[in-house]
């Protein structure tokens, strides 16, 4: 074939080509063909993994609490705020997150769950006030307060540097509070009362130890004949449905053997002791009728 040969052949080739590639609607692959040959691209792509941190919130400063005291049969409300902080801004606080409690290692937990924001001190500091309640039972001592606080995302700071006292109250009540026997002859004996027991409940936080827990008991004077008494030596007080208890002595605080009361809950039956009493004998040489505390003085039930 001659040079001229050649040439037509060739420009047949690429005739052919581009009808091919027209028809098939690739031009862009045409005009791409010298980087495809020559390996060169023009676009890539990338990934990323970027980490945004976050500072966690700080529990500063918790108000000084002063000494506190239980309230009899009922709740103490212990107010108190403190400062929390985040460097991410207030923003950035979970207000709702905010809580405290109050903690001593013999007692239970004291807890509120839902502590408030107050106000925003700056642009990374906010205020919150909490109030946790004391029941009358909870134990004299040491206490400690930690308040804590998350931010958005979960993070948690705390405060458990703040301490008060809750000191000790003495405190009872008793029910019923009147004494009566059904029916005595001059020659009864072990004659338990119809009012036992006499239910009386530890309504604070001293635990109520042996040898304090005192009846003071009055000889009882004849309504009709006051020269009478019924005298109390007569008389027994027990921890136990029955008789034969503690003798009684006219006039003095006697401690009923046996009885105890620690600190609880009254209602969950808790903090409560039950005092039997009985006459063991009726006084020799006294006359049949009525005695009574009327003319003589009432009988005293007391805790120390």
């Amino acid at each position: 074939m001659d040079k001229r040969g050649k040439n037509v052949l060739i420009f047949s080739i690429i005739f052919l080509l581009t009808v091919s590639f027209v028809s098939a609607g690739v031009l862009d692959f045409i005009r791409d063909l010298p980087n495809l040959i020559t390996g060169r691209a023009t676009s890539a792509t990338t990934s990323l993994n970027i980490t945004v941190g976050n500072a966690a919130p700080t529990v500063g400063s918790v108000v000084t609490i002063p000494s506190q005291s239980v309230t009899e049969s009922g709740l103490t409300a212990v107010a108190f705020t403190f400062t929390a902080s985040d460097t991410d801004g207030v923003g950035n606080l979970n207000d709702a997150s905010a809580e405290a409690s109050f903690y001593n290692p013999a007692e239970e937990l004291r807890t509120n769950l839902s502590c408030n924001w107050l106000s925003d001190l700056d642009t990374t500091t906010a205020n919150y006030s909490c109030t946790v309640e004391l029941w009358y039972w909870d134990g004299s001592g040491t206490y400690t307060v930690h308040a804590n606080i998350s931010d958005i995302n979960g993070a948690k700071g705390a405060n458990d540097t703040t301490q008060f006292s809750l000191s000790e109250t003495t405190a009872m009540v008793m029910a019923p509070n009147s004494l009566a026997w059904t029916s005595l002859s001059l020659t009864s004996t072990d004659q338990k009362s119809s009012s036992n027991p006499i239910k009386v409940n530890n309504t604070a936080n001293k635990d109520i130890t042996a040898g304090n827990v005192k009846v003071t008991a009055i000889n009882l004077g004849g309504e009709t004949t006051p020269s009478d008494y019924l005298l109390v030596d007569t008389f027994s007080v027990n921890t136990a449905d029955a008789c034969e208890g503690t003798p009684m002595v006219n006039g003095t605080a006697t401690a009923v053997s046996g009885s105890t009361i620690t600190a609880g809950n009254n209602t969950a039956g808790s903090g409560s002791e039950d005092l039997y009493f009985c006459v063991e004998s009726v006084t020799g040489g006294i006359s049949s009728q009525a005695y009574s505390t009327t003319n003589t003085g009432a009988w005293t039930v007391g805790v120390s």
